[in-house]
């Protein structure tokens, strides 16, 4: 194998693929990136740990065609510190790859670098999935659904369904949901996908999902089967298993009556729960107090080892008086996810959930269960 491409690509391209890398002792193989030129005008690298997979291609001039693979994090520490030409600081400086007896030689006008490689035949092999089922969808607004909703996940391997971000359509506008059975967040689009079958995706790969494919354009290409999952955008493919299981009938806790609503201004509720988190105990534990003849909504937190905090700000109160305790954390996390400059707070009554949505728009909705009562 031999080639030429730019730093500027390959410094991103391995960037990328070096975090999906696993640490596994048993198949150290999987510690490496592949790095095949099967083409003549570009250069893929691969990554995977055998739950994740990624693969981005880059153009370069291949002179011969090959394969190898080399310790992820080596090759990514010497291409992301590697100053080259001084007169090439942009990143558009040639540098060449060229395969030796399993080692990588990379060299440049002004130096070369020997890389211990080893042999591409042990590296495992990404499954194909069938692209007939797929979507194509903003990948903006794919990403603004898994924001939204995947810090809700939870983090426990005892029951992987809710240890995943669960997606569905059909008829249905494309839907979002997380929960770790203390809270829950779902986001709504106002499109739909009737081909779209639910999926389960891990927490594991949507966080990988973000950061790979956050801030980028264009519509992302999502394709299914029962296993796994495969996203492509540009030059970026990538798979990821799904999670086995059900995900819960998560619609028949979201209360249907309220006994108390309340309006109150997004940045308000947010800087006042900060001040208030100063304040909080060991258990985050934040008191709300409504008091509808006054439309003030008063919070309250004390810490043996801190203080006492009490606030109250002005809002808009209907319904009944109600004092109960939630974890200041989890209310707190949502609030940015509310697209509304005002925020609704919905009570369902002592002892009961708290839905979280914004007074204009809707399409998020958070729904956080009390603490013991005060």
């Amino acid at each position: 194998m031999k080639l030429i491409c730019l730093k500027n690509h390959l410094k991103e391209a391995i960037g990328l693929c070096e975090k999906i890398t696993g640490k596994n002792l048993s198949l150290p193989i999987l510690n490496n990136i592949l790095i095949s030129a099967e083409s003549n005008r570009s250069l893929k690298f691969i990554a995977t740990n055998l739950e994740l997979g990624i693969e981005v291609e880059i153009p370069a001039k291949i002179e011969k065609k090959g394969k190898i693979t080399v310790a992820a994090g080596v090759v990514n520490n010497f291409i992301s510190n590697f100053s080259g030409d001084a007169s090439s600081a942009s990143g558009q400086e040639n540098i060449t790859f060229e395969s030796q007896n399993n080692n990588l030689l990379i060299s440049t006008q002004n130096s070369s670098t020997l890389i211990k490689g080893q042999s591409p035949e042990d590296f495992p092999i990404i499954p194909d999935i069938n692209t007939d089922n797929h979507i194509m969808i903003p990948v903006n607004d794919f990403i603004s659904g898994l924001k939204s909703v995947w810090y809700s996940c939870s983090f426990s391997n005892i029951k992987p369904e809710i240890s995943s971000v669960f997606i569905f359509s059909g008829k249905k506008p494309i839907t979002f949901v997380a929960t770790d059975s203390f809270r829950l967040a779902e986001k709504k689009f106002n499109y739909s996908f009737s081909e779209l079958s639910p999926l389960l995706v891990q927490s594991r790969a949507v966080a990988e999902i973000l950061r790979v494919f956050d801030g980028k354009e264009g519509k992302i290409k999502l394709s299914f089967d029962k296993n796994q999952i495969n996203l492509e955008l540009d030059n970026i493919k990538f798979i990821s298993r799904l999670t086995e299981g059900v995900f819960p009938d998560y619609e028949q806790i979201i209360p249907k009556k309220f006994v108390t609503d309340v309006i109150v201004e997004k940045n308000i509720f947010i800087n006042s729960l900060k001040t208030a988190g100063i304040f909080s105990g060991k258990l985050n534990e934040l008191n709300i107090i409504t008091g509808v003849k006054n439309n003030f909504l008063t919070l309250k937190t004390s810490s043996v080892d801190v203080g006492e905090h009490i606030v109250s700000i002005p809002a808009k109160i209907t319904g009944d008086d109600i004092k109960i305790t939630f974890n200041n954390k989890y209310v707190f996390d949502c609030l940015q996810y509310v697209l509304s400059s005002k925020i609704l707070l919905r009570f369902a009554g002592e002892g009961k959930p708290l839905l979280i949505t914004g007074a204009e728009d809707t399409s998020f909705q958070y729904l956080v269960m009390p603490m013991n009562s005060m």
